[in-house]
Protein backbone atom coordinates (compact mmCIF):
# COMPACT_ATOMS: atom_id res chain seq x y z
CA UNK A 1 0.00 0.00 0.00
CA UNK A 2 1.48 3.28 -0.98
CA UNK A 3 2.88 5.25 1.89
CA UNK A 4 0.11 8.41 1.27
CA UNK A 5 -3.14 5.90 1.52
CA UNK A 6 -1.70 4.34 4.67
CA UNK A 7 -1.39 7.95 6.13
CA UNK A 8 -4.71 8.87 5.24
CA UNK A 9 -5.77 5.64 6.76
CA UNK A 10 -4.33 6.30 10.08
CA UNK A 11 -5.36 10.49 9.58
CA UNK A 12 -9.13 8.89 9.93
CA UNK A 13 -8.56 6.49 12.90
CA UNK A 14 -6.51 9.01 14.41
CA UNK A 15 -9.49 12.05 13.89
CA UNK A 16 -12.54 12.82 15.45
CA UNK A 17 -15.39 14.90 14.42
CA UNK A 18 -14.78 17.69 11.61
CA UNK A 19 -11.35 16.85 11.21
CA UNK A 20 -12.66 12.93 10.55
CA UNK A 21 -15.26 14.23 8.11
CA UNK A 22 -11.94 15.54 6.47
CA UNK A 23 -9.86 12.99 6.61
CA UNK A 24 -12.40 10.25 5.19
CA UNK A 25 -13.55 12.79 2.57
CA UNK A 26 -10.05 12.28 0.78
CA UNK A 27 -10.24 8.44 1.45
CA UNK A 28 -13.64 8.82 -0.46
CA UNK A 29 -12.53 10.61 -2.93
CA UNK A 30 -9.65 8.05 -3.71
CA UNK A 31 -11.94 5.08 -3.69
CA UNK A 32 -15.65 6.10 -4.78
CA UNK A 33 -15.14 5.24 -8.08
CA UNK A 34 -13.63 1.89 -7.56
CA UNK A 35 -16.00 1.39 -5.04
CA UNK A 36 -19.25 2.27 -7.43
CA UNK A 37 -17.80 0.50 -10.75
CA UNK A 38 -17.71 -3.01 -8.67
CA UNK A 39 -21.09 -2.55 -7.15
CA UNK A 40 -22.52 -1.31 -10.55
CA UNK A 41 -20.81 -4.78 -12.31
CA UNK A 42 -22.41 -7.38 -9.36
CA UNK A 43 -25.67 -6.00 -8.74
CA UNK A 44 -26.14 -5.08 -12.75
CA UNK A 45 -27.81 -1.63 -11.95
CA UNK A 46 -27.97 2.36 -11.32
CA UNK A 47 -30.22 1.79 -8.19
CA UNK A 48 -28.42 -1.08 -6.25
CA UNK A 49 -24.95 -0.13 -7.09
CA UNK A 50 -25.66 3.45 -5.52
CA UNK A 51 -27.39 1.96 -2.36
CA UNK A 52 -24.26 -0.70 -2.37
CA UNK A 53 -21.64 1.81 -2.77
CA UNK A 54 -22.94 4.08 -0.39
CA UNK A 55 -23.22 0.80 2.47
CA UNK A 56 -19.57 0.47 1.74
CA UNK A 57 -18.70 4.26 2.59
CA UNK A 58 -20.79 4.36 5.56
CA UNK A 59 -19.42 0.70 7.06
CA UNK A 60 -15.74 2.25 6.01
CA UNK A 61 -16.31 5.28 8.05
CA UNK A 62 -17.67 2.77 10.94
CA UNK A 63 -15.47 0.23 10.93
CA UNK A 64 -11.77 2.07 9.73
CA UNK A 65 -10.76 1.67 13.29
CA UNK A 66 -10.85 -1.69 12.91
CA UNK A 67 -8.45 -2.15 10.19
CA UNK A 68 -4.84 -3.36 11.34
CA UNK A 69 -2.86 -3.05 8.18
CA UNK A 70 -2.27 -6.83 8.38
CA UNK A 71 -3.24 -6.85 3.92
CA UNK A 72 -3.47 -3.93 1.56
CA UNK A 73 -6.35 -1.54 2.04
CA UNK A 74 -7.80 -1.92 -1.10
CA UNK A 75 -8.25 -5.79 -0.56
CA UNK A 76 -10.02 -4.78 2.94
CA UNK A 77 -12.18 -1.74 0.87
CA UNK A 78 -12.82 -4.53 -2.40
CA UNK A 79 -14.34 -7.51 0.05
CA UNK A 80 -16.40 -4.86 1.77
CA UNK A 81 -17.92 -3.45 -1.57
CA UNK A 82 -18.35 -6.79 -3.36
CA UNK A 83 -20.14 -8.06 0.38
CA UNK A 84 -22.92 -5.19 0.12
CA UNK A 85 -23.32 -5.90 -3.80
CA UNK A 86 -23.60 -9.42 -3.08
CA UNK A 87 -26.19 -8.47 -0.70
CA UNK A 88 -28.17 -5.52 -2.09
CA UNK A 89 -28.38 -8.10 -5.21
CA UNK A 90 -29.93 -11.07 -3.12
CA UNK A 91 -32.24 -8.36 -1.31
CA UNK A 92 -33.29 -7.32 -4.70
CA UNK A 93 -34.40 -10.69 -6.33
CA UNK A 94 -35.91 -11.82 -2.85
CA UNK A 95 -37.85 -8.69 -2.84
CA UNK A 96 -41.56 -9.00 -4.44
CA UNK A 97 -40.99 -7.47 -8.12
CA UNK A 98 -44.15 -7.71 -10.28
CA UNK A 99 -43.66 -6.56 -13.38
CA UNK A 100 -40.53 -4.43 -12.39
CA UNK A 101 -37.78 -5.33 -14.99
CA UNK A 102 -33.73 -5.08 -14.04
CA UNK A 103 -31.97 -2.72 -15.95
CA UNK A 104 -28.04 -3.62 -16.79
CA UNK A 105 -26.67 0.16 -17.28
CA UNK A 106 -26.43 1.97 -20.58
CA UNK A 107 -22.49 1.09 -21.25
CA UNK A 108 -21.74 4.33 -20.98
CA UNK A 109 -19.44 3.88 -17.79
CA UNK A 110 -15.65 3.84 -17.69
CA UNK A 111 -14.01 0.21 -17.28
CA UNK A 112 -13.56 -3.23 -18.35
CA UNK A 113 -15.94 -3.80 -21.58
CA UNK A 114 -16.74 -0.24 -22.18
CA UNK A 115 -13.90 0.85 -24.44
CA UNK A 116 -15.34 3.30 -26.61
CA UNK A 117 -11.58 4.08 -28.20
CA UNK A 118 -11.60 0.48 -29.03
CA UNK A 119 -14.67 0.54 -30.58
CA UNK A 120 -13.76 3.96 -32.36
CA UNK A 121 -11.03 2.10 -33.96
CA UNK A 122 -12.99 0.22 -36.07
CA UNK A 123 -13.94 1.96 -39.51
CA UNK A 124 -16.23 -0.90 -40.32
CA UNK A 125 -19.27 -0.25 -38.52
CA UNK A 126 -20.55 -3.90 -38.32
CA UNK A 127 -17.63 -5.17 -36.36
CA UNK A 128 -18.25 -2.15 -34.13
CA UNK A 129 -21.77 -3.20 -33.30
CA UNK A 130 -20.52 -6.83 -32.65
CA UNK A 131 -18.44 -5.78 -30.57
CA UNK A 132 -21.13 -3.39 -28.72
CA UNK A 133 -23.13 -6.41 -28.22
CA UNK A 134 -20.72 -8.45 -27.32
CA UNK A 135 -20.16 -6.32 -24.30
CA UNK A 136 -23.86 -5.43 -23.56
CA UNK A 137 -24.00 -9.54 -23.59
CA UNK A 138 -21.90 -9.92 -20.85
CA UNK A 139 -22.49 -7.18 -18.78
CA UNK A 140 -26.13 -8.88 -18.67
CA UNK A 141 -24.66 -12.09 -17.81
CA UNK A 142 -22.82 -10.85 -14.86
CA UNK A 143 -26.00 -9.42 -13.62
CA UNK A 144 -27.63 -12.78 -13.81
CA UNK A 145 -25.11 -15.35 -12.61
CA UNK A 146 -24.15 -15.86 -9.74
CA UNK A 147 -23.26 -12.87 -7.75
CA UNK A 148 -20.13 -14.71 -6.09
CA UNK A 149 -19.42 -15.94 -9.64
CA UNK A 150 -19.65 -12.07 -10.93
CA UNK A 151 -17.61 -10.71 -8.36
CA UNK A 152 -14.79 -12.90 -9.05
CA UNK A 153 -15.27 -12.00 -12.26
CA UNK A 154 -15.26 -8.19 -11.50
CA UNK A 155 -12.23 -8.36 -9.24
CA UNK A 156 -10.19 -10.28 -12.08
CA UNK A 157 -11.32 -8.45 -15.12
CA UNK A 158 -12.30 -5.36 -14.03
CA UNK A 159 -9.91 -4.56 -11.12
CA UNK A 160 -7.14 -6.50 -13.01
CA UNK A 161 -6.32 -7.90 -9.91
CA UNK A 162 -4.21 -11.80 -9.54
CA UNK A 163 -5.51 -14.68 -8.35
CA UNK A 164 -3.26 -13.44 -4.50
CA UNK A 165 -4.89 -10.70 -4.33
CA UNK A 166 -8.13 -11.70 -5.06
CA UNK A 167 -7.33 -14.30 -2.34
CA UNK A 168 -6.51 -11.45 0.17
CA UNK A 169 -9.62 -9.72 -0.36
CA UNK A 170 -12.01 -12.87 -0.48
CA UNK A 171 -10.05 -14.33 2.87
CA UNK A 172 -9.33 -17.37 1.28
CA UNK A 173 -7.08 -19.71 -0.32
CA UNK A 174 -5.73 -19.64 -3.71
CA UNK A 175 -6.69 -22.83 -4.66
CA UNK A 176 -10.11 -22.02 -3.91
CA UNK A 177 -9.85 -19.11 -5.90
CA UNK A 178 -8.53 -20.68 -8.93
CA UNK A 179 -11.31 -23.03 -8.63
CA UNK A 180 -14.27 -20.86 -8.38
CA UNK A 181 -12.88 -18.43 -11.33
CA UNK A 182 -13.13 -22.05 -13.45
CA UNK A 183 -16.88 -22.28 -12.12
CA UNK A 184 -17.11 -18.46 -12.77
CA UNK A 185 -16.13 -18.97 -16.49
CA UNK A 186 -18.21 -21.92 -16.58
CA UNK A 187 -21.79 -20.16 -15.77
CA UNK A 188 -20.77 -16.84 -17.59
CA UNK A 189 -19.89 -19.11 -20.92
CA UNK A 190 -23.34 -21.01 -20.02
CA UNK A 191 -25.46 -17.68 -19.56
CA UNK A 192 -24.03 -16.20 -22.99
CA UNK A 193 -24.65 -19.73 -25.21
CA UNK A 194 -28.17 -19.75 -23.76
CA UNK A 195 -28.61 -16.03 -24.94
CA UNK A 196 -26.68 -16.61 -28.04
CA UNK A 197 -23.39 -14.42 -27.04
CA UNK A 198 -19.84 -15.72 -26.90
CA UNK A 199 -17.49 -15.31 -24.57
CA UNK A 200 -14.18 -14.31 -26.09
CA UNK A 201 -14.02 -11.18 -23.76
CA UNK A 202 -12.90 -12.88 -21.06
CA UNK A 203 -10.16 -15.04 -20.65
Amino acid sequence: MPSSEEQLVKDCQAARGVDFEAAFGRLYALYKDRVYTICFRVTGNQDDALDAAQETMVTLARRISDFQFRSRFSSWVYRISVNAAIDTRRRRLDAPRGKVRTHVGSGKEEGWMADSTAEGRDSDPVVSAQRTESMQAVRDALANINPKFASLLVLRYLQDLSYEQIAETLDCSLGTVKSRLNRAHTALREHLSQRGGTSHSIS
